[in-house]
C-alpha cells in the first residue's frame, strides 16, 4: 500500500473516454425508459403563489408533471428531516426543487 502514496496513478480508461468509445449510463436506452428532470428555484427565498404545469403536461412525450401540492407533505433530509420532496408554499434556497417532469426524451421545449 505504501508504494503508491505520493505517486501518480495512470488512468486506464482515458483513451476510451476522449475517443468517444466509452458507453455511459446516459448512452443506454431501454424499452419504456423515461427521463426525469426537476425545475429548481433561481431565488434564495420566495413564496410560491401558483405553479401552472398545464402547458408542460400537454407536451408530446410528457408522462407526468408533479408539483409540491401533488405529493404528500413528507419531509426528507440527511440529518434533519425538514425538506419537502418538492417545495410547497415557499422556497428556502437557490436550487430547491419546485417541480418534477418525467418524459420520453430529454428534449427541452
Amino acid at each position: 500500500m505504501m508504494n503508491v502514496v505520493g505517486k501518480g496513478i495512470g488512468r486506464i480508461e482515458g483513451v476510451e473516454k476522449v475517443s468517444g468509445r466509452t458507453r455511459f449510463t446516459a448512452d443506454l436506452t431501454l424499452p419504456g425508459l423515461v427521463w426525469g428532470l426537476t425545475l429548481r428555484s433561481p431565488l434564495p427565498h420566495a413564496k410560491i403563489l401558483h405553479v401552472d404545469a398545464s402547458r408542460a403536461r400537454r407536451l408530446p412525450g410528457v408522462k407526468a408533471v408533479l408539483t409540491g401540492l401533488d405529493l404528500p407533505d413528507v419531509r426528507i433530509g440527511r440529518q434533519i428531516r425538514d425538506l419537502p420532496i418538492l417545495a410547497r408554499e415557499k422556497v428556502r434556497f437557490i436550487g430547491e426543487k419546485v417541480a418534477a417532469v418525467a418524459a420520453e426524451d430529454r428534449d427541452e421545449h
